[in-house]
């Protein structure tokens, strides 16, 4: 018996009924640094290499429950620590004097590659997150840079002068309601300002900021909307981004040819509106993950504009959904609550 716990990889000790260690095998050596006659007479509840929490409770759990198992610092002969997965167990029937039995693993060096990795996958999430708030903030700024870059201009006309300051305006202010949108994910705003707004007038800012998009003159947006307006409580802003997101997104889709189409309609106690696109669709396995944060098939972003436009539109007590097909593309279906006339 002797010879098969010393032959085994883990460390092995037996303790007597009183606590005092009375066998340890030659890995107990080799994990700690402490030599065998140092460590045998020990009791449990005093053993140099246990921590002092470990031993306060070890014995009491043992004659109570019969075992223990879980991961546990292990003092080394140097003063370093080390950590275990142990288990220890009151024999049912005594080995000799031995009523006790512990097994330990040394897992410090697994546990180190753990939390090298975990470390590694927050950087990545951090590189992530300032890549994509950095993709969502570029479009609002660079068309306000540019105009700002126009007014340095002399002989400047009045007009376009005027056209050039609400334009920077127009992006400042996106770019902080991106902010405040990506602070909103964490912390889910119950209050925000609701007023009566028509979506034609949503669409049309929408548009205008996706302008700055490389492939937005070549693909052709077309409109269908119905003679009444398309009314609905929620916020101006936020919703732009909503619009500007998925247009975004399905010029990203296409390679410089096809079509988005845009149609709203009203009835069944709602407002919808889908914006279709001729690229090549969702596949089943993108359907299940397009609203998670970060992720994307694209090349350019990672993720957050979807995230952002399924936040929002939670926020105004709507939905939104997608319907794919490789061969006609890809439809974004928003629902909205109906507002009723007054």
């Amino acid at each position: 018996f002797e010879a098969i716990l010393n032959a085994l990889p883990d460390a092995v000790y037996l303790a007597g009924e009183d606590g005092t260690i009375l066998f340890v095998n030659p890995p107990v050596e080799r994990q700690l640094g402490w030599q065998a006659s140092v460590l045998l007479g020990e009791s449990l509840a005093t053993a140099r290499f246990l921590p002092g929490e470990f031993r306060s409770m070890l014995e009491i759990v043992l004659r109570e429950h019969q075992i223990w198992c879980g991961e546990s610092h292990r003092i080394r002969a140097d003063g370093s620590q080390g950590i275990v997965h142990a288990t220890w167990q009151r024999l049912d029937d005594p080995v000799g004097d031995a009523h006790f039995l512990g097994i330990e693993r040394d897992i410090t060096e697994e546990k180190h590659r753990q939390q090298e990795f975990q470390q590694s996958r927050k950087l990545a999430k951090l590189g992530l997150l300032s890549e994509g708030i950095a993709h969502e903030l570029r479009n609002p700024l660079s068309y306000a840079l540019s105009a700002a870059q126009l007014l340095a201009e002399e002989d400047l006309p009045g007009e376009v002068r005027e056209k050039c300051l609400h334009t920077i305006t127009t992006g400042l202010r996106k770019a902080s309601v991106i902010v405040d949108n990506l602070l909103a994910l964490g912390k889910p705003r119950s209050h925000f300002t609701r007023r009566r707004i028509a979506l034609e007038k949503v669409l049309d800012e929408a548009v205008q900021t996706a302008a700055t998009h490389p492939r937005f003159h070549a693909v052709p947006i077309t409109r269908r909307f119905p003679d009444t307006s398309l009314t609905i409580l929620g916020d101006h802003d936020m919703l732009v981004q909503v619009f500007h997101n998925l247009i975004t997104n399905a010029l990203n889709e296409m390679s410089g040819t096809g079509e988005i189409t845009i149609h709203g309609e009203e009835g069944d106690g709602n407002v919808r509106i889908r914006i279709s696109d001729t690229g090549p669709g969702v596949s089943e396995e993108k359907l299940k993950h397009l609203f998670d944060p970060f992720y994307t098939s694209s090349t350019s972003g990672l993720g957050l504009g979807l995230t952002l436009c399924h936040f929002i539109m939670n926020e105004h007590g709507g939905n939104i959904e997608v319907e794919s097909d490789p061969e006609t593309g890809a439809t974004f279906l928003l629902i909205f609550p109906h507002v009723v006339s007054t």
